[in-house]
């Protein structure tokens, strides 16, 4: 497996971020689907995985 550099994670994250957002602007106030629900959370898992993977990096430098 290659390993990704810094700045590839920190731009997978963003765009995460940007996922979580845009999921979030669609967000229904009313009769929410399961999918969008699973989605919000495969979303959050990942942010949280990709900022874990950073955090480690800048620690390591």
């Amino acid at each position: 497996m290659i390993e990704k550099s810094t700045q590839q994670l920190e731009k997978e994250l963003h765009e995460v971020e940007n996922q979580l957002m845009d999921l979030k602007n669609r967000w229904p106030a009313h009769s929410l689907k399961p999918a969008m629900l699973i989605q919000l959370e495969d979303l959050e898992e990942e942010r949280d995985r990709l900022q874990w993977l950073v955090e480690e990096r800048n620690h390591k430098d």
